[in-house]
């Protein structure tokens, strides 16, 4: 057999190896059309590879250059295939060593993605000795939204510049760490980090668009920029405006008067409606929350983003458990995966979903599915939650909330079902999802509040009863007063809401 660079008359062949694996259901439709792999064969960023047996092509695979920053010499694994009559000869791990190889020292880290629909690339994989990382639920929009499995592999110096021993995650996070750590045979343990604080989400300052003279006096800013990043990406504030508007970048900066406190990167990926986080820069650890409160609710107000997602720092738990109180959930633990300064620094994946849970056409290998067992719950559970949603029910006492606030309140609460005839208990104050209730001559329906004097300490027995099968929405005093105390701007709406519905 013989491994080759790719060569122009080598495309259809190439094209015929994707077609007879996956119909024409392959994730990047693009791979079909011989003038897009063309430009893939001449370009810098890529190293791509073929096995020829006997004249005939058997095998493709390719290395992807241009991901991450441009020190953190990671390789994305992409257009791996195999003839499928010469299964079982290892041609899969031939091509993943070939162009490791190839890259000449270039990648320390190599990862690649694998689709859910069907397990074929995930076995190729598991063949070529990437080993899953984590599950990216809902990652990809196509003819459905499509999860796929993240694996990777260390290479050369990756596991040694590692700082190795030092990642502190908050619980949520730690069967995720210890998997991926055991499937890359890295023999340490975890810190896991109980009752962590998150940064306070609802600081009171302004927050605009990024503009040139605003640039420069975020540029001085080192917290978060050059030390102690919280939040990864190939995108820095550093490339300069004309790079950043290349890459559709957008920065929004947080000031008090004159005083810049710090910047917040995005991206919106428009063809699969989502949103990523690229970079947190802050003067004071008190600004950081403000800035990701305001890109959540611009990314669900402005984009209506299905999913919104970040990489995060292994060593920062309070970082960790701010997204976790924001309604983000952990879906990988990479080891490595970038470089900054003297070392590799693992990373946390993150996403926040915004859309039902429905995976459509789902298949995976045992590997896979230890990740998704551990994964797949929490979203579960979110996805149950925002059949509770609040914001659909246009309810007085909700007036001028927030879409991350909305998620505040709804965690604060509880959502359940009241049965026809049965009275509600004076114990909380209640929102009426669905149905209709009664009290005295006073018929209350959807978005109506039930006890809202319960808040000023007047007794909350309304002596409503369900006229038919309802829904409500509960908060006791406690859980109102630990949401207000948290959240003082949010406190202050709600209350200002319920003191007109008391009259």
């Amino acid at each position: 057999m013989n491994v080759r660079p790719i060569q122009e008359n080598d495309i259809e062949a190439v094209i015929s190896l994707f077609r007879e694996n996956y119909g024409d259901d392959y994730a990047m439709p693009e791979f079909y059309d011989p003038q897009w792999v063309k430009r893939g064969i001449y370009s810098d960023h890529i190293i791509w590879l073929v096995v020829e047996e006997d004249g005939k092509i058997v095998a493709s695979g390719a290395c992807i250059l241009n991901f991450g920053d441009y020190n953190d010499l990671i390789g994305e694994i992409g257009r791996v295939v195999v003839d499928p009559d010469t299964a079982g000869k290892g041609l899969g791990r031939l091509i993943l060593e070939s162009v490791v190889d190839a890259a000449d020292e270039r990648v320390e880290f190599a990862f690649a993605e694998a689709r859910t629909v069907h397990p074929k690339t995930q076995k190729i994989n598991d063949r070529i000795g990437l080993v899953p990382l984590g599950v990216l639920p809902l990652h990809y929009k196509m003819k459905w939204r499509e999860s796929v499995v993240l694996a990777g592999q260390l290479f050369g110096n990756g596991r040694t510049l590692r700082r190795i021993g030092q990642a502190e995650v908050v619980p949520a996070i730690a069967p995720l760490a210890r998997l991926s750590l055991k499937n890359l045979d890295l023999d340490e343990a975890i810190s896991v980090r109980e009752n962590v604080r998150g940064y306070p989400l609802d600081t009171a300052v302004d927050i605009q668009p990024l503009t040139a003279a605003s640039l420069m006096r975020v540029l001085k800013i080192e917290q978060g920029r050059v030390v102690e990043p919280e939040i990864f990406s190939g995108t820095h504030l550093d490339e300069g405006m004309p790079q950043l508007a290349a890459r559709k970048a957008n920065y929004v900066v947080a000031t008090d008067g004159e005083r810049v406190l710090g910047a917040l990167g995005f991206i919106y990926y428009e063809r699969h409606e989502s949103v990523r986080l690229v970079e947190l820069i802050a003067q004071e650890a008190v600004v950081k929350g403000a800035l990701l409160n305001y890109a959540v609710n611009h990314a669900q107000e402005e984009y209506e983003a299905q999913v919104i997602e970040c990489d995060v720092s292994a060593y920062s738990p309070r970082m960790q458990q701010t997204l976790l109180d924001m309604g983000f959930l952990p879906t990988s633990y990479v080891p490595g995966m970038v470089f900054h300064q003297t070392a590799r620094w693992d990373i946390v994946k993150f996403a926040k979903l915004n859309t039902p849970w429905e995976l459509g056409p789902f298949e995976l290998t045992d590997s896979s599915r230890e990740y998704f067992n551990l994964v797949a719950p929490a979203f579960e559970r979110a996805a149950a939650e925002h059949e509770n949603r609040l914001r659909a029910l246009d309810s007085p006492a909700l007036k001028n909330i927030t879409p991350l606030e909305f998620y505040l309140v709804n965690r604060a609460g509880k959502a359940f079902d009241v049965a026809q005839g049965a009275e509600l208990k004076p114990d909380a104050l209640y929102l009426v999802v669905s149905g209709a209730f009664k009290t005295g001559e006073r018929i209350h329906g959807q978005g109506d509040v039930l006890g809202a004097g319960l808040a000023f300490g007047e007794a909350a027995d309304t002596g409503a009863v369900a006229l038919e099968n309802s829904r409500v929405f509960a908060l006791t005093k406690p859980q109102l007063d630990a949401v207000c105390e948290a959240h003082p701007r949010l406190g202050l709406k709600l209350y200002q809401n319920l003191a007109i519905l008391r009259g």
